[in-house]
């Protein structure tokens, strides 16, 4: 089969031809680092090994440390019970006369104990003293081959970039294409040819965007950081104890009861979360809305399973149905129940529209998704607003977003290799399958975008990457300095100053102070009680600062040369404050009320420039 048509069969696709593809160019794309790095495999491997063993010695050395050292311990215990007995024995002989018992005791005891002490001082702690020197020695060995297995493979570390991954993909497939960055033009054509809505909630983050496109179709992934505030129930508890007569005559005595009474408070509190979504823009069934979730089909079911779930929604599918025509409304199962009964888009508003979307062939793309039970199964949500299709996974927020620093520390070649084929291998996977339920639709991408004008704004960075990479700075960098929780960070644009532009950053947070509750409760003892219950009450804090992003090339090995040449540049310009490379973006944390100029943008770029002889 053409790799073009096994592309209108997602899952297929991926299991045939993609995940084999994909293993096999970043497995050779790390080879090539090796390369073009010219790290000697054979030295690597030989170190790496002078490292496990310096491990595994030092290792076997703190066991041997630690018995010798029970051992000691236990003889210490037997020294000491020696002379407590050996003083009770004498003690009883002068009182009681020298009896046969008291005298083997007196004698027994002694002689543990004497031995005891010539083992403890004759072996035990000389060996303890040995192992202790050992211990030191191999400490060093460790450190040392550690050091020189971090070395080997810090060229590698170095050569990575932020761009590895796209790099992979774009050589692994063209059913979809990832951006470098997302332009400002991007964003605003997602709002004027698809009417979506760039405003992130309130109580929303970006934590990531990478932007991209099936065929023409725009899509942006986000990886979004919420704050939600909900009731919290703390508990506190208080033991009590009371007297109580039990039995009566002779047999009356007196026993103490305890108890422990638990009471629970509920008050608000912040809590956060992390979700990712797939924002697509088609001008398919532009007037079609529907909201699909994840079905709840178990990953390890069977044919009885599925058609047991289907039989059940056939019956509500017909209800429904029914219940439509009687309001004058136009919902009809597709034949395809199996499909209609998993996908499950009943709240559909167009089935003229529906039915032109999901074609036979659709439906086929779309049931194997649902059913199938690896890697993911049916973890999907699908929101269909008009021009707009949103997915968003239950899997996606455990899977990281692709960094170089993943791979920093690792000491074995071998190791990091596995590790970063299968971080990308697992990055990949995560991402094609949020956009799978899309590359089901043969008619998305039968779907041309069209032309559409876009004015050039003079920006250079959109709010979605200013607002990523305000995230990916140090937090205590715009955050109150009397918050106690988590921040959410909202950027908003005021100007460009030649290839910079300026943002004022807002950072949400809470400070918490500590109360009590006192809960009463009826105890076992018949008397009510306060029990203290600990809890937390949140008030809302915020704080406005300023961030300058650009655009930059500069890739991070030179950005660390310059780092390390230039820093009193930094130094010099007080109002400098936090600073990062990351993600195609240089940025810089601006001292509140620092007014940027020319001057100020000439002599960073000229800064910039120093790098590799041009931004």
């Amino acid at each position: 089969m053409d790799i073009r048509d096994m592309e209108l069969d997602p899952y297929d696709y991926y299991e045939k031809y993609l995940k084999s593809q994909l293993k096999e160019n970043a497995t050779a794309f790390f080879d090539d680092l090796v390369k073009k790095t010219n790290t000697d495999v054979g030295k690597c491997r030989q170190d790496s090994k002078k490292y496990e063993k310096a491990k595994e010695n030092d290792r076997k050395n703190e066991q041997s440390l630690g018995r010798w050292r029970f051992l000691q311990g236990f003889l210490i215990f037997f020294a000491v019970l020696g002379f407590l007995v050996f003083a009770l024995s004498l003690s009883m002989i002068i009182t009681k006369g020298a009896e046969t018992g008291s005298i083997i005791a007196l004698v027994l005891s002694i002689v543990v104990a004497l031995i005891s002490l010539l083992v403890i001082f004759l072996v035990t702690r000389k060996k303890i003293l040995e192992r202790k020197k050992l211990d030191e020695k191999y400490d060093q060995e460790v450190d040392k081959w550690k050091y020189q297995c971090l070395r080997n493979l810090y060229p590698i570390n170095q050569e990575m970039a932020e761009d590895d991954f796209r790099t992979i993909v774009r050589k692994t497939t063209q059913a979809f294409v990832l951006d470098d960055r997302l332009s400002p033009e991007k964003l605003d054509l997602m709002v004027k040819a698809y009417q979506y809505d760039p405003k992130i909630g309130e109580k929303e983050s970006l934590l990531s965007c990478q932007s991209g496109n099936i065929d023409s179709n725009p899509f942006l992934r986000l990886r979004v950081f919420r704050n939600d505030i909900r009731n919290k129930t703390y508990s506190g508890s208080l033991t009590i104890s009371w007297t109580e007569r039990v039995g009566s005559g002779k047999d009356a005595h007196y026993v103490t009861r305890t108890q422990t009474l638990v009471a629970t408070s509920v008050h608000p509190a912040p809590f956060y979360s992390t979700y990712t979504a797939v924002v697509y823009g088609n001008q398919a069934a532009p007037d079609l809305c529907f909201d699909r979730r994840p079905s709840g089909l178990a990953r390890d079911h069977d044919e009885k399973d599925v058609e047991r779930f289907v039989k059940d929604a056939e019956k509500e599918m017909k209800e429904r149905a029914e219940k439509e025509v009687a309001r004058g409304g136009s919902f009809q199962p597709l034949a395809n129940t199996t499909f209609e009964a998993f996908f499950g888009a009943y709240n559909r508003d167009n089935e003229v529209q529906y039915r032109l979307l999901f074609t036979p062939l659709a439906q086929q793309n779309m049931t194997e998704l649902l059913l199938a039970k690896e890697p993911y199964g049916d973890d999907f949500t699908f929101r269909k607003i008009n021009k707009m299709n949103i997915v968003s996974s239950l899997h996606g927020p455990s899977i990281p977003d692709y960094s170089p620093d993943m791979f920093l520390g690792e000491t074995d070649l071998d190791v990091l290799k596995n590790k970063y084929v299968s971080t990308i291998e697992s990055i990949f996977q995560s991402l094609y399958f949020e956009l799978a339920p899309i590359l089901a639709i043969p008619l998305y991408q039968q779907t041309d975008a069209g032309k559409y004008t876009i004015e050039k704004t003079g920006r250079h960075v959109s709010d979605y990457d200013a607002e990523c990479f305000a995230n990916a700075m140090d937090p205590s960098a715009f955050a109150h300095p009397d918050s106690s929780t988590p921040q959410i960070l909202h950027v908003q644009y005021r100007e460009s100053q030649g290839e910079s532009d300026l943002f004022a950053v807002s950072s949400s947070s809470f400070r918490g102070e500590s109360r009590v509750d006192y809960v009463s409760m009826m105890g076992g003892d018949g008397c009510v009680h306060s029990v203290p219950v600990p809890w937390i009450e949140y008030f809302p804090l915020t704080r406005t600062s300023e961030l300058l992003v650009r655009k930059s090339d500069v890739d991070r090995s030179d950005y660390r040369k310059l780092m390390a040449e230039k820093e009193d540049f930094f130094q010099e310009k007080q109002a400098y404050r936090e600073k990062l490379l990351s993600k195609k973006y240089f940025g810089i944390q601006l001292e509140d009320g620092y007014n940027y100029g020319q001057q100020d943008e000439e002599e960073l770029s000229a800064f910039l420039s120093s790098a590799h002889g041009k931004e």
